[in-house]
């Protein structure tokens, strides 16, 4: 059974960049009729957007910053789940004639969700060494 999305998606996400360059090329042309030229969504006529941009950038910066070890942990320990989810589930897979090779995928899933909590409980503590 094949996933029946995927094409929707494609034809979605095409016409959703068609539709943004269309402003695009509508701003690269020269102006008539005295119409304002369309400078982006930064510019300085968008209203504050360029600050409230860069201060969610610092601020979100400034977060990671802080807790650099737990989403170090939470990735390493996805990476390493994962790996030894695939692992055993291929190994499942060829003792049993393939039948169990559906269950990789959950079985992934699983792998990654155990070992990004057992990174994240890792690497927590040596975030916040004062508590």
């Amino acid at each position: 059974m094949r996933h029946r999305m995927g094409r929707p998606l494609a034809a979605a996400g095409l016409a959703t960049l068609v539709l943004m360059a269309a402003p695009v090329a509508q701003a690269a042309s020269p102006t008539s009729e005295g119409r304002a030229e369309w400078r982006g969504w930064l510019s300085d006529s968008a209203g504050g957007l360029r600050d409230g941009a860069e201060r969610a950038i610092i601020l979100g910066g400034a977060l990671l910053y802080q807790n650099r070890h737990t989403v170090a942990g939470l990735t390493l320990g996805c990476l390493a789940g994962g790996a030894v989810g695939a692992t055993g589930a291929v190994a499942a897979g060829a003792a049993t004639g393939g039948a169990a090779l559906p269950a990789t995928g959950p079985a992934v899933a699983l792998g990654c969700a155990l070992g990004a909590a057992a990174g994240g409980a890792m690497g927590r503590p040596l975030d916040q060494p004062m508590e």
